[in-house]
C-alpha cells in the first residue's frame, strides 16, 4: 500500500520558533536552559497538532503526532543545532504522544497560558 508522504512543516514552524524563544529568552539577554527548549518543542507541537486536527475533522492519529512534532524538533534543532538534538526530539515526541493520548479537556487552555506567560 502506497502512502504519499507528509509535508516538511519545519521551514513554516520556524520563525514562530524564533520568536518563541527569544521572547522566552527576554530577547537573547535571559539564557534559556535544556528544559525551556524541549518545554517550547512539546507546547508547540501540541499546538500545531491540535490545530491540525480541528482542520482535519479530527483526525490525529498517532503517526501525525510524531512527524508534527518531529517536524518542530528539527525546525528547533535548525534554530539551536548545538543545544537541540535528536535525543531530545524523542523526548519531546514520547511527551507529546501521551499528552494526546487522552487529552485533557483543558490542554488548549494550557497550551495558551504557556504562550501568554511569554
Amino acid at each position: 500500500m502506497f502512502t504519499p508522504p507528509k509535508p516538511r512543516f519545519r521551514d513554516n514552524f520556524r520563525q514562530d520558533l524564533i520568536n518563541n524563544l527569544m521572547k522566552r529568552s527576554n530577547q537573547g539577554t535571559i539564557q534559556l536552559y535544556k528544559h525551556h527548549i524541549i518545554t517550547e518543542c512539546i507546547m508547540y507541537s501540541c499546538d500545531m497538532c491540535l490545530e491540525f486536527q480541528r482542520k482535519s475533522d479530527g483526525l490525529l492519529t498517532s503517526d501525525w503526532i510524531e512527524h508534527i512534532t518531529k517536524e518542530t524538533g528539527e525546525a528547533i534543532k535548525s534554530i539551536l543545532p548545538r543545544d537541540f538534538t535528536d535525543a531530545d526530539i524523542k523526548v519531546a515526541i514520547d511527551k507529546v504522544q501521551q499528552l494526546l493520548r487522552f487529552p485533557a479537556a483543558n490542554l488548549q487552555d494550557e497550551i495558551n497560558r504557556y504562550y501568554n506567560n511569554i
